[in-house]
């Protein structure tokens, strides 16, 4: 009997971390659907994005029986030249699978040891993870503009089989390269189709309406250009904000415009969610606002939805309005922003609870579209060889 073929995945931060959002979720769900099919390592850090210590319960610098995976969960030391080059030498693997461009540690450094010819030359892929997007690469824009000339000066990232999650960012791909990778196919994000945790529990009245931003604070999620949009918004409602704070800069800038919102917008600031808790907090509010300036795929809209929380999106995702409006996107004009909250919050609780309907059933029609993203992803694997 064949074995099966063994991919070896480093991404920075994996379960039970959450805080980097969704390329954990994506390896997770990789993990989850594909596990059976091909056996699947994980080297990853020994705790969560901007954490000051390792996760409880797991056994550093050595391999955890996670799921239908196994997980190296790397000390610090371990993250060096020296650790990575042992630990590319001693795992058997058949495909290196990165999942990002710009990570030192677990893409950058791989790729140079392997560039050196130190490491056994196998087949290596690459996926970006949304980072080739316009606006994910004018953060940090400097380090990485140097950085793309001199990958391309040495041809670092030639001969790679490229995973593009869609046709958008494999059009990304090719603008940031300019010369298109041959070996690129696109493999839609596996997504997890949430539990559907819908609950009549409305209440519209006037200044009971609840919008809620869920999601990292960082400037790419834009919840600095959404507060700008409540301060002008002349309907009471209350606006929740969770997520951890990860760029404080970046908070501190929000937190000066929280403090111009009018009185009748009532502001509930919280700490992170963990994974478990997020679709029944978004099922006690009545609008996710998301006006986000990029997302590869977007897990947490998926979760909103499957609470029965319709959604209000920008229109630089890939997502698509829903007839029924329980997922209506809009350019980033501050003045569309205003006037759209203001109507979902004159809304009556018979039409909010219809938009609610409507977003439970876009939720589940993502569970067929699923089944296309996971013969995709089957086919880039068996492909390499």
């Amino acid at each position: 009997m064949k074995s099966k073929t063994i991919i070896l995945c480093l991404i920075s931060e994996y379960l039970p971390g959450f805080r980097s959002g969704g390329p954990i979720r994506s390896i997770a769900n990789l993990v989850d659907q594909l596990g059976d099919k091909f056996e699947i390592f994980i080297i990853c850090r020994d705790r969560d994005l901007n954490a000051s210590a390792p996760y409880p319960n797991i056994k550093i610098d050595q391999w955890n029986k996670m799921g239908k995976a196994k997980v190296f969960y790397a000390s610090r030391r371990m993250i060096s030249l020296t650790g990575m080059i042992k630990l590319l030498k001693e795992t058997r693997y058949d495909v290196l699978y990165l999942n990002s461009f710009f990570s030192f540690s677990f893409t950058i450094l791989p790729l140079i040891i392997r560039y050196f010819g130190i490491i056994k030359l196998k087949p290596c892929a690459i996926a970006p993870r949304g980072e080739f997007s316009k606006n994910a690469l004018v953060l940090k824009k400097s380090k990485k503009f140097f950085y793309l000339k001199a990958v391309k000066l040495f041809g670092l990232y030639n001969n790679l089989y490229w995973q593009a999650s869609s046709h958008f960012e494999l059009l990304d791909i090719r603008r940031v390269l300019h010369r298109v990778p041959k070996k690129v196919k696109i493999a839609s994000d596996l997504i997890s189709v949430p539990r559907l945790n819908f609950k009549k529990n409305s209440n519209v009245k006037p200044g009971n309406f609840k919008i809620i931003f869920l999601s990292r604070i960082s400037p790419i999620k834009n919840l600095d250009y959404l507060i700008e949009t409540l301060i002008k918004v002349k309907k009471p409602l209350e606006f929740s904000i969770f997520g951890p704070k990860l760029d404080l800069k970046y908070w501190n800038k929000c937190n000066k415009l929280i403090k111009k919102l009018p009185s009748h917008i009532k502001v509930n600031i919280n700490e992170e969610v963990c994974p478990s808790k997020i679709q029944d907090v978004f099922s006690q509010h009545d609008l996710f606002t998301f006006p986000t300036k990029g997302e590869n795929f977007g897990h947490v809209i998926l979760e909103s939805l499957g609470a029965g929380t319709p959604v209000l999106l920008s229109d630089k995702t890939l997502w698509k309005d829903d007839k029924l409006l329980g997922l209506q996107t809009l350019p980033l004009n501050n003045n569309l922003w205003t006037t759209s909250i203001e109507k979902w919050a004159e809304l009556t609780q018979e039409k909010l609870l219809k938009r609610k309907q409507a977003a439970l059933s876009y939720a589940k029609k993502i569970k067929i579209r699923n089944k296309k993203s996971l013969i995709e992803n089957i086919l880039f694997f068996q492909n390499i060889f």
